[in-house]
């Protein structure tokens, strides 16, 4: 992380925060033990208000690190799209590593993900191996991401499992995960950056891997890129109506953009009525009923505008 700051660079690594300044501490810590391509990191704090201090604390302990001190909250997506921006503006990198905060990274990191993007000019993204920072012995992410259309669920592969080793190849990825994936930045820029509509959270990632599958490029996971990742559980508090709206919403928007005919029609017909059903068993036994009704609302007006 000691290159002049004007210089270009390989990598260009982008993280934000929002009101965690040991998780956030804890990555750079990590960062700052990687060797490799020349690399810089931008920091933006994504609106955590005058009362949080992790600006302060990471421009103390680490100068190297580029800190945009954001006054607003512009989600996921907006956060990303503004932080690799300025990335872009100031370094003219080859690569942006979007890194989640919640991460921690073996020092080889960088330059796994870097190289079959170096050796392979027809690769678009590179997706590390996530095992949990809590149980260094599980899986969290073993491949990128599967999305089964049908039922309306997404999920990495191999998440949970014992690491014996099974996910130690690489191989093509359906979607990168996007707490931990490196992108080339001409790729990035041709699809301008991620979506915004999917703010202020998710599947903002998914909808970037698949729409650089369409253009024509390739993603790939690569295991040597080991990163340990913090799972936060939210929680009874975290499933809250505008949650579970906004998941609703960017469910129908992914479905529609990404799967085919017979794809959506299996979820209308089969998966959307299950996944109601699941949801409505799992909720009301924890007397969540307000996120139910309102997911419920949320799809029906999808699926029937006016």
């Amino acid at each position: 992380m000691t290159v002049a700051a004007g210089a270009p660079v390989d990598v260009a690594v982008v993280i934000l925060n929002y009101r965690q300044p040991e998780l956030t501490l804890g990555v750079l810590a990590s960062l700052a033990r990687c060797g490799g391509p020349e690399f810089r990191v931008l920091l933006r704090d994504n609106g955590s208000g005058a009362d949080d201090d992790t600006v302060r604390r990471v421009r103390e302990a680490y100068p190297d690190v580029h800190v945009v001190a954001g006054q607003e909250n512009l989600g996921v997506a907006g956060g990303r799209n503004a932080a690799a921006a300025k990335a872009l503006e100031m370094w003219q990198p080859n690569y942006l590593l979007f890194l989640d905060n919640d991460m921690e990274v073996e020092s080889d990191f960088v330059a796994e993900l870097a190289r079959p993007l170096d050796e392979d000019p027809g690769l678009g993204q590179t997706q590390a191996k996530l095992l949990y920072m809590d149980d260094r012995g599980r899986i969290n992410d073993g491949g990128g991401c599967r999305i089964a259309w049908w039922r309306g669920a997404t999920e990495a592969v191999g998440k949970g499992e014992i690491d014996r080793g099974q996910y130690d190849r690489p191989r093509p990825c359906q979607a990168c995960c996007g707490g931990a994936m490196m992108v080339r930045a001409s790729v990035f820029r041709e699809l301008e950056g991620f979506d915004e509509a999917f703010n202020p959270f998710g599947p903002e990632d998914l909808d970037f891997s698949l729409r650089v599958r369409e253009a024509g490029w390739r993603n790939l996971y690569v295991p040597t890129a080991v990163a340990y990742h913090k799972v936060m559980h939210t929680g009874v508090a975290g499933y809250h109506e505008a949650y579970a709206r906004n998941k609703v919403r960017n469910w129908f928007r992914l479905l529609r953009r990404h799967a085919g005919p017979l794809q959506r029609l299996s979820f209308y017909v089969v998966g959307g009525p299950l996944a109601v059903l699941g949801m409505l068993w799992r909720e009301a036994r924890r007397g969540n009923f307000r996120a139910v009704a309102g997911a419920v609302r949320e799809a029906l007006g999808i699926i029937r505008p006016g």
